[in-house]
């Protein structure tokens, strides 16, 4: 019987038929494929704002090429009723969220505020905000959906001051607009209540920063633990979709919606969405996973899922739950510390252990506890030797200073 890949490999190639063209196509997608690959290289942050702004309707890709970005060393901003344009656009060598990115906030809405900040200036108010800006564009689940993301941040106000204070400043814009049209201008300054200035906790405003925008920006609270979170997984949310149909995978991420039913036999199941940096997939927990973790499965929680694909919807992907587990992060090394005997070492020996420091960087600190022939003595590597402490890491001290190296 023949190997796997031999068969695998003649079904792609009879799949391929299917969209094959002549050499005239296939010389314009090189072209198109080279031009790309040259705008990515030489104006990144360009062609990432556009590449995003692309795919705004698809709301999967969004999460997926923010993340990008920071893998790429670009940062991406949040939005901001001063700064935003309407779509994303590079502002001072960084990438800005564009209005019209944030929920509730159409086209139309998004070229008013940048038109009335064109025309007036940069907006120092919530209050400015509803009298400059129709209202009757920018209406109240519109201004409630940027506050949220932090869009109105720039004014100096907390989020949870504007978004209480902001049927009042819808009514105060609406008069103030109504004036206008009629040519009713005050001979004295409007005097607006003062904006609370209680605040959201950390949680809460990362949470609405999410529903109003679909992903977090300013920070995500998978960000502390994503390197952990990886090494305990083998595929990312946006990698899933792309998996076998019935390939088993094993995702982490927080949970970011639960939805219980049951099923006509009368057993409880579950639908979990779970984020990561790179997307959502919707997890399917039946009752024979669900008794062992039901105590694991609430919002925000971070989980590691060991599922098979289900791409049986067509358009769709799911991942049936087999195993659910809590994820525990482990307290990072504040130091690395490894021991030396000098008077047995080498020549060249630390020169050896520099490098191989080199070859994992990281922010740890490297200390050296050495026997010298005139007594121990605790050496620290400098700035540039940090390292990151890996399994991999530790390995490669071991072979070349012996099992008792690390401390």
């Amino acid at each position: 019987m023949w190997p796997t890949w031999p068969t695998q490999l003649w079904k792609n190639t009879e799949a391929s038929q299917d969209y094959s063209f002549n050499k005239s196509h296939a010389a314009c997608y090189a072209l198109i494929a080279y031009r790309t690959a040259w705008l990515k290289a030489n104006y990144p942050c360009e062609y990432m704002a556009a590449l995003i702004s692309s795919v705004m309707n698809t709301k999967d890709r969004v999460p997926l090429y923010v993340n990008a970005c920071a893998e790429m060393g670009i940062e991406v901003e949040p939005p901001d009723v001063n700064v935003s344009q309407t779509d994303f656009a590079v502002v001072e060598g960084k990438i800005r969220f564009g209005l019209n990115a944030v929920k509730n906030v159409g086209e139309g809405a998004a070229a008013a505020i940048v038109a009335a900040r064109a025309d007036g200036g940069p907006f120092a108010s919530l209050w400015e905000v509803t009298e400059r800006v129709p209202t009757t564009v920018v209406n109240k689940r519109a201004l409630e959906s940027l506050i949220m993301c932090g869009a109105l941040d720039s004014t100096g106000a907390s989020r949870k001051g504007m978004l209480d204070a902001l049927d009042a400043a819808l009514g105060s814009g609406a008069k103030r607009q109504e004036d206008l049209f009629f040519g009713q201008e005050s001979m004295f300054e409007v005097e607006h209540p003062t904006i609370s200035a209680e605040e959201y906790e950390k949680n809460e405003r990362l949470r609405l920063e999410k529903e109003s925008l679909g992903l977090y920006v300013s920070e995500h609270p998978l960000d502390a633990v994503k390197d952990q979170l990886r090494r305990k997984t083998d595929s990312s949310m946006s990698d899933v979709a792309a998996r076998r149909d019935g390939e088993i995978v094993t995702v982490g991420g927080i949970v970011g919606a639960l939805k219980q039913l049951t099923t006509r036999k009368g057993d409880p199941m579950v639908f979990v969405r779970l984020d990561d940096l790179t997307g959502s997939t919707e997890i399917v927990v039946f009752n024979s996973v669900y008794v062992h973790s039901r105590e694991l499965l609430a919002p925000d929680a971070i989980l590691v899922v060991k599922g098979r694909v289900d791409h049986k919807q067509e358009g769709e992907t799911k991942l049936i739950a087999m195993e659910v587990t809590a994820f525990e992060a482990a307290q990072e090394a504040r130091e690395v510390r490894l021991r030396v005997d000098a008077m047995k070492a080498e020549a060249g020996l630390i020169g050896e252990l520099a490098r191989l420091v080199k070859d994992f960087p990281g922010e740890t600190p490297v200390i050296l506890n050495v026997d010298t022939s005139l007594g121990p003595k605790v050496l620290e590597l400098g700035p540039a030797y940090r390292v990151k402490p890996s399994n991999a890491f530790f390995g490669e001290v071991k072979a070349l200073l012996g099992e008792a190296a690390v401390a």
